[in-house]
């Protein structure tokens, strides 16, 4: 009676097994196909955005567009000479000012030749630099100076010519923008003048003996010295064969 009673009670007891079971290997199968689906989203958004670098917060170029409208206008004023010996080592002096104006500036220059001036566009921190590929240049102060709004700021630089003829003096202003955290230069503005560099006669035989003494050496000198060796020596013969003998 018991095995027979019992057999119900078996077969309900296997089908709600059988039916757990089935129900564990579909989660199973929906939590691992949920996995990968999740796995292949992942990578493919990984691979967008290695691909695509974010956007930055301000464009570079709009952002330097908006330091230059934000400057300052100031004066400059320099002088420029023309005309030059190559023995001489002029100054170049360069005044720029955001409280004067460009002839109460050229006033100011000191230092010899045509005085040159004009407006530009002014930063906090703003670079003058002088150069001429003719023309050993040294600058006197520093070319890198914070500018005042009230006081002119001063640049100077000695200049020496290398070689007679015309040669070009360039002067380059710029401005340096802190972009990024860093100090970043902007040309405002370059100034070319034409330098003529004069020799006179006696510079140009000194300067002929100067660059040429070694073949003059060989070509003049020493034939001259020997010529007068032999003649030398050619008296001395004469000299001791004319003395009486004793």
């Amino acid at each position: 009676m018991l095995s027979i009673s019992n057999k119900p009670l078996n077969r309900e007891l296997f089908l709600s097994w059988y039916l757990r079971w089935k129900i564990g290997i579909g989660i199973a199968v929906l939590v691992a196909l949920f996995a990968v689906a999740s796995s292949f989203l992942f990578l493919g958004v990984m691979t967008e955005n290695i691909g695509m670098a974010p956007p930055p917060k301000d464009s570079p170029p709009g952002n330097v567009d908006k330091l230059l409208n934000e400057m300052e206008f100031g004066v400059i004023a320099f002088n420029a000479p023309t005309n030059i010996n190559i023995d001489d080592s002029p100054q170049i002096q360069l005044l720029l000012s955001l409280a004067s104006t460009v002839e109460a500036l050229k006033q100011s220059i000191t230092e010899e030749g045509e005085k040159v001036g004009a407006t530009i566009k002014v930063s906090d921190r703003m670079e003058a630099r002088l150069s001429g590929y003719m023309f050993q240049i040294t600058a006197i102060t520093s070319e890198v100076q914070a500018i005042s709004k009230s006081l002119e700021t001063e640049w100077k630089w000695e200049v020496h010519p290398k070689k007679e003829g015309k040669h070009k003096l360039h002067l380059t202003l710029t401005a340096l923008l802190e972009i990024d955290g860093r100090s970043t230069p902007r040309t405002i503005r370059t100034f070319d003048k034409v330098i003529e560099v004069n020799v006179t006669a006696t510079q140009n035989l000194s300067l002929f003996f100067k660059n040429n003494w070694q073949w003059l050496w060989a070509a003049i000198l020493l034939p001259v010295g020997g010529w007068l060796w032999k003649r030398r020596k050619k008296q001395l013969t004469i000299t001791s064969s004319s003395m009486p003998l004793t």
